[in-house]
């Protein structure tokens, strides 16, 4: 008798025993077996080495980076694990995803398992969605649950940046939304997405001050615009609430407005080898001041297993200098270098500097220095990334 794959799994974990799956193997159209038809499982694990000259996380007056790793030493990022059935073809065609994070990065993503607040667990759901198809149109998808936030230029997943530390917009951005979204290729060029979510905040399932609203919209040029083809911009709105003062922009209340207007992309280059992206991102909460963050990317294909990726980044928290924490301007610039040497392995060195552009020397509260702080913040980092 044949077995797959995903069978031996659940009969080496005991969830299933051989006399059903044998009576499965009599009768093909089983519940199991179709449940289980076309699942993935898929995941990665994250570690990293860091070294900070300057002996405290980079950007501290920017109110933190997130996902940002201890300043030195040696770290467990995150264990990830997605258990995931795509959408096939069929018209009526339904799927899911369930996502974990394991680990230290797993208590910043603020859904943790266990706990009342949302933060300080190792463990957190990261996606808990289920997919319906619906034969309008193109095809009107539709999901419900736990699912990434839809407009940001870079992701939670570390792997799936171009650089291991994020850029200073993801601090302040929704990592995710509890909801109801629903997405729509309008043409070859473009999609659109809309949805509805609890507020935005550090609880998913928290509702205190409403809700959220997003939506987004991607144009991608097909491969007959000639030197164009490839560019792909999205323009995306998010308006909701704040709960708990999450984002830590100066002077929000707890449960005040909160709006994030966000455009960027990738554009083709003139030059072999070489990428091209952008990111603004404007977020505003009802009494404090607009906060601003544009950042510019470009990476180089070395070789086939050799890469080179930069990020440059302006913050504009909107608040003049000596304010410290709550605002000020900040610079920052990243370089990393990514090299693939064994398969499934993503092995990179990344330096990056953070400069505050008002000289306040990251201050806190007030006008107190944070002990041990500089004008300009070194991180040298090793991050290391086995995928499955």
């Amino acid at each position: 008798m044949k077995i797959n794959q995903w069978t031996r799994a659940l009969l080496a974990t005991g969830v299933v025993g051989f006399g059903a799956v044998t009576q499965a193997e009599e009768a093909p159209s089983s519940s199991l077996l179709t449940a289980v038809s076309g699942t993935q499982l898929s995941g990665f694990v994250s570690t990293s080495a860091t070294w900070a000259p300057n002996s405290m996380q980079p950007a501290g007056g920017t109110g933190g980076i997130a996902f940002a790793p201890p300043t030195d030493g040696f770290n467990i990022d995150v264990i990830d694990l997605k258990v995931e059935k795509p959408l096939d073809e069929g018209e009526w065609s339904a799927g899911y995803a369930a996502e974990l994070y394991f680990g230290p990065m797993a208590s910043g993503l603020g859904n943790n398992v266990g706990s009342t607040s949302g933060n300080g667990g190792d463990v957190a759901i990261k996606q808990a969605n289920i997919k319906l198809n619906a034969p309008i149109g193109n095809g009107l998808v539709l999901t419900m649950g736990v699912f990434d936030a839809i407009i940001g230029y870079e992701v939670a997943n570390p792997g799936d940046n171009p650089n291991y530390t994020r850029n200073y917009a993801y601090n302040y951005e929704p990592f995710q939304h509890n909801g109801v979204l629903a997405s729509y290729q309008i043409c070859e060029m473009v999609s659109a997405s809309v949805g509805m979510a609890n507020e935005s905040g550090t609880r998913l399932n928290s509702r205190g001050g409403g809700y959220s609203y997003m939506a987004a919209v991607t144009v991608t040029a097909p491969e007959s615009m000639g030197p164009l083809a490839g560019t792909a911009v999205t323009a995306g709105v998010l308006d909701g609430s704040d709960a708990d003062n999450a984002y830590d922009l100066a002077g929000a209340a707890a449960n005040a407005g909160y709006q994030q207007i966000y455009v960027g992309g990738t554009i083709p280059s003139p030059i072999e080898n070489l990428s091209l992206g952008f990111a603004w991102d404007h977020f505003q909460v009802e009494g404090a001041t607009d906060t601003d963050d544009v950042a510019l990317y470009a990476g180089y294909k070395l070789s086939d297993k050799m890469s080179l990726n930069g990020r440059l980044e302006y913050l504009d928290r909107g608040a003049a200098a000596g304010s410290g924490a709550a605002g000020g301007e900040y610079l920052g610039t990243t370089l990393t270098l990514g090299y693939a040497l064994w398969a499934n392995v993503t092995t990179r060195a990344e330096w990056r500097w953070d400069k505050d552009l008002n000289g306040d020397k990251w201050l806190a509260s007030g006008a107190t220095p944070v002990a041990g702080s500089r004008n300009n913040n070194h991180l040298f980092a090793l991050n290391v990334i086995y995928n499955f």
